[in-house]
């Protein structure tokens, strides 16, 4: 290259402002080439080797001409028509190793999309999570997803649909049969549960009812913070006769935030 900028200098033309601005167009062919070599150099291999084989052909073309130009005792205008080819075909493979280099980053945020949308699904999401630690192996959520993943984790629509019983479960155990009860003040205390009227919503209070209302508008709400929240304001009782579903509102949460954070760090990469 050094030898084909000093020929274009130095031609016949005559034309030293001419020569000039080809010499400085050399210089940028150069030092783009050299950078196009180095980041080459850092894709990987399994995408590298098309953009190399590119970088090789400019660099032979870029030769041919240093002999041309040497030939016909550096001609500008020649010169120039072939230096402008060259620019062109630069821009063409610079084109192509950026697109290159992105690919590893749109394959991670396709992979943690296509996690999040599993997720979002509900049950087991464990082919969803392999995938993207294949393209994310080094990701800190990783560990805590594949724990998750196998046994699966509720859909939002599953938590509503078992929130009814949930709550039914949680009121009734505000006010437990009395132990010594016998048959018929049981079956009687169980009809008065089922048909218990209990408040939709949000509404005021401490009572159980009350706080299991707000628990079940909340998971509506899609807000599951507050509706553990909620679920912790219960008395004891009505506490374990809801620690099953709770726990399932928390494997949600955690599964959610788990995502929420992987994709945050693959938008990022």
């Amino acid at each position: 290259m050094a030898a084909l900028k000093s020929a274009v200098e130095t031609g016949g033309s005559g034309d030293g402002a001419a020569a000039a601005a080809l010499g400085s167009r050399l210089d940028t062919l150069e030092t783009t080439l050299n950078a196009l070599e180095t980041k080459v150099a850092t894709l990987p291999q399994d995408g590298a080797g098309a953009a190399a084989e590119d970088v090789a052909r400019l660099a032979g073309r870029i030769d041919t001409i240093e002999k041309a130009v040497n030939a016909a005792g550096a001609q500008t205008v020649d010169a120039e028509g072939r230096i402008a080819a060259l620019e062109k075909s630069l821009a063409d493979i610079a084109e192509k190793v950026e697109a290159q280099a992105d690919q590893p980053r749109i394959a991670l945020a396709i992979a943690a999309s296509a996690l999040k949308a599993a997720v979002d699904r509900g049950g087991s999401f464990a082919s969803e999570v392999e995938t993207f630690a294949a393209v994310a192996p080094e990701s800190p959520e990783l560990a805590d997803l594949r724990a998750l993943a196998k046994e699966g984790v509720p859909s939002r629509a599953d938590l509503l649909a078992a929130a009814p019983d949930a709550a039914i479960a949680m009121i009734a155990a505000a006010d437990p049969v009395d132990e010594n009860a016998g048959i018929f003040e049981r079956l009687l205390a169980s009809a008065g549960t089922l048909v218990k009227v209990r408040p939709i919503g949000v509404v005021e209070g401490d009572g159980v009812d009350a706080i299991v209302a707000r628990m079940e508008a909340a998971l509506k709400a899609g807000d599951l913070s507050r509706a553990l929240a909620e679920y912790e304001t219960l008395p004891e009782g009505s506490k374990a006769a809801g620690a099953t579903f709770a726990d399932q509102i928390r494997l949600r949460q955690k599964a959610e935030e788990l995502v929420d954070r992987a994709l945050a760090g693959a938008l990022k990469a």
